[in-house]
Order: structure tokens, then C-alpha cells, then sequence
């Protein structure tokens, strides 16, 4: 079986006409929101820029070029993309990106404009630690920033003419549910297609609103074998499994995925240990109040900035320890309700796993949390 990359030598070649639009295509659409096009696509959603011209255009800047992240994998799929006779009639406009501390803001989008219609496409989350900070917050708020911002960019995008199609990978899946479900009427009856890439859901209770029932028809998930992300909160629409290369976490990486020539190589369901992840979350959350959730967030967040990274991968790199070390100077109430929730996230793992020899794992897991009881007590006592 193949990969993104094969798609894209598969069919190539082909028109949109030849072979109409389908859901690797709308795969690969999520991954361009991805690409940092500043500079280079025009904000605005007049005019616009050919497709391969951009990818040539980002190419040249050499802005994939430092190793780290998925930048090769970026690199080659435009290197594709603009040899590809299949989308060379298509124009990129509207690109956004914001980022703001503040607000606690992680946004990106793009939209491409089809042959009868358009595309708009989301950014997931991208390793800053303002957008996993977002990301957390979806635990405990009906709403988050970057899903308005969704909103407010489809409003924009959609005074465009044509059919519209919505899609996004990780958070930016989760947008385009929410941008298609809280959009106005008049723009959701264009809608023909919603596609959320190993996006989280959302809180039951939003979940279950009239308005995303009015788009669930439209709507698909598509989750790798071992999906993490994906399986987080509520998802009343119905999903696909994706084969995937790769283990865990690293499943998330849509670059993995297994290709047909017109669509993914599917499977019955999840991994068992997804399955685990999921129950483990789901009975975490629900063992404790949305107060109670956003102080947790907001605590290991703080324990976070006192790194000074700006990243995810700084703190694996250069901050852990001070992550920790700030951890236990958080005030008495924040740092006892937070060491007492990772000991309920143990617990609610215990409970979802099955009979297994995963007793090391186990065993480790509760040393841990011990440790962290027992530094609580004695900072508390000293």
C-alpha cells in the first residue's frame, strides 16, 4: 500500500474532472495549512496564488530546509505538488496565522479555491505551548478562541462563490466541525463535505447541540489505528479507521497513513491501546468538575512557562526539570488538586486496562505519582 506521496504520483496526473475530488485529496488540502505560506499566499480571498507557483514560491525560501518536525515531508509533498498536473488550475488565498499569549490563541487557515468551489482548511495544533495550552482548554470551556476565529474566517472565506468543503488535521479537525456547525444558515447549506483528520470532539453537552446535528450527515472522522488525539471528548459523527505506519502518538503524523489509489486502507477499529486512552480520558474528566479541570490545566500550563520555552520540544529538550521544580512551587491548593489529578488519571487507567502483563508499566506509573505525593508533603510540612 501507499502514502500521500504515492497518491500524488498515482494521480497526478489525472484532472479533477478525470477523477473528482476525494477524501486523500481533502487529506492533503489539511496538511497544506501547515505550510508557512507567509508572505507568499495573500490573506485576502480575491485573486490568490496558483498552487504549484506558491509550493515553488516556499520552496525557494528555503523555510523547510532546518531539520526538525515534519519539514522534509513538508519539502517533498510540495516538490509533488507542483509538478502535479491535477492541481495546477488551483488557486491558494486567504492564508492567516495567529499566535497570541494573551488570548491564549493558536490559528491558522487557508483556503483553496476548486473549480466549482472551495476548500477551506485548518492548521491542528503546531508544538507551540500557547496552542496546547488551547488545546487543554477545550477540557473545561464551551468554547475556545481559535474555534470563533474558525468561524469568523469561514463567514470571510465563504463570500467566495461555489460549494464550500471544510477540513482540518488534530485541533484544525475540530475546527472545521465546530466553523461548519456555528456558521450562519445561508453558509451552512453549502456545505457538502466536513472532514476531521484525528481531530478531538467536543463536551457532550456542545456535542449534542441542534447545530451540529444539522451537519452530522456531512461530516466524517478519520482516525489512525492507534489514535490519541482523535479519540479525545465527544464525536457524534461517524469515522473510518485508518491503517497507519508507526507506533502511538506517532500515528498522528498524517504522513503514515495508508493509501488506495482513491482512498484509505481501512480497518474495523481502533487499537486496543486507543481504546484504553479513550476510556482513561473520558473517566479522568468525568471525575472531576470544569473548575476543577481548568485549575489543573491552568497549573501545569504555569509549571510550563517557567521553562521559558516556547515549545513543546524545548521543554523535552531543555526544561523538564524546571517544569518540575515550578510544579511544586505552584501555591498549596493548585499544586495538591493537580498532584491529585494525575494520581486520578492513574487510577482511571487502571481501571480501563484489561488483564494484561503490562505490571512494570503499571508499577512504574504509580512510583511516580508517589514521589510526586511524597515531594508534596514535604514542601507542605517544611
Amino acid at each position: 500500500m501507499g502514502n500521500l506521496f504515492d497518491y500524488v504520483a498515482w494521480r497526478g496526473d489525472l484532472s479533477l474532472a478525470a477523477v473528482p475530488l476525494n477524501d486523500i485529496d481533502a487529506l492533503l488540502f489539511a496538511r497544506l495549512s501547515y505550510i508557512p505560506f507567509e508572505g507568499v499566499v495573500p490573506a485576502g480571498f480575491e485573486g490568490g496564488k496558483p498552487l504549484p507557483e506558491a509550493a515553488r514560491q516556499v520552496l525557494a525560501k528555503g523555510v523547510l530546509d532546518q531539520e526538525g518536525g515534519q519539514n522534509a515531508e513538508d519539502k517533498r509533498l510540495l516538490e509533488l505538488l507542483a509538478a502535479a498536473p491535477r492541481y495546477e488550475r488551483l488557486t491558494l488565498c486567504g492564508f492567516e496565522s495567529t499566535l497570541n499569549r494573551e488570548t491564549e490563541e493558536q490559528f491558522a487557515a487557508l483556503t483553496i479555491r476548486l473549480p466549482l468551489g472551495l476548500c477551506v482548511a485548518y492548521r491542528g495544533t503546531d508544538g507551540t505551548l500557547v496552542g496546547w495550552k488551547e488545546d487543554f482548554n477545550m477540557a473545561f470551556s464551551d468554547v475556545v478562541p481559535a474555534q470563533l476565529h474558525a468561524v469568523d474566517y469561514l463567514t470571510r472565506a465563504a463570500t467566495l462563490p461555489g460549494t464550500l468543503r471544510l477540513c482540518g488535521h488534530s485541533k484544525g479537525g475540530n475546527l472545521a466541525v465546530y466553523a461548519a456547525a456555528c456558521c450562519p444558515e445561508s453558509i451552512q447549506g453549502r456545505i457538502v463535505a466536513v472532514r476531521n483528520f484525528d481531530g478531538p470532539g467536543f463536551q457532550a453537552e456542545i456535542a449534542a447541540r441542534p447545530a451540529f446535528q444539522r451537519i452530522v450527515g456531512r461530516t466524517r472522522t478519520f482516525l489512525p489505528r492507534s489514535s490519541v488525539v482523535g479519540m479525545l471528548l465527544e464525536h457524534e459523527e461517524p469515522y473510518t479507521v485508518v491503517e497507519s505506519q508507526g507506533n502511538g502518538i506517532y500515528q498522528h503524523n498524517l504522513y503514515l497513513w495508508e493509501v488506495c489509489r482513491d482512498g484509505f486502507v481501512e480497518l474495523q477499529q481502533v487499537s486496543n491501546g486507543s481504546q484504553i486512552i479513550d476510556k482513561t480520558v473520558k473517566d479522568w474528566l468525568a471525575s472531576m468538575e470544569p473548575d476543577q479541570r481548568e485549575q489543573v490545566v491552568n497549573g501545569l500550563y504555569a509549571a510550563l512557562e517557567a521553562t521559558q520555552a516556547d515549545t513543546v520540544r524545548e521543554v523535552r529538550e531543555k526544561g523538564k526539570m524546571a517544569a518540575l521544580r515550578a510544579l511544586l512551587d505552584l501555591d498549596e491548593n493548585t499544586r495538591k488538586l493537580t498532584l491529585s489529578a494525575l494520581r486520578l488519571f492513574y487510577q482511571s487507567f487502571m481501571r480501563a486496562l484489561p488483564e494484561s502483563p503490562l505490571k512494570g508499566l503499571e508499577e512504574k506509573l504509580g512510583g511516580l505519582l508517589q514521589i510526586g505525593k511524597d515531594e508534596n508533603k514535604e514542601k507542605s510540612d517544611s
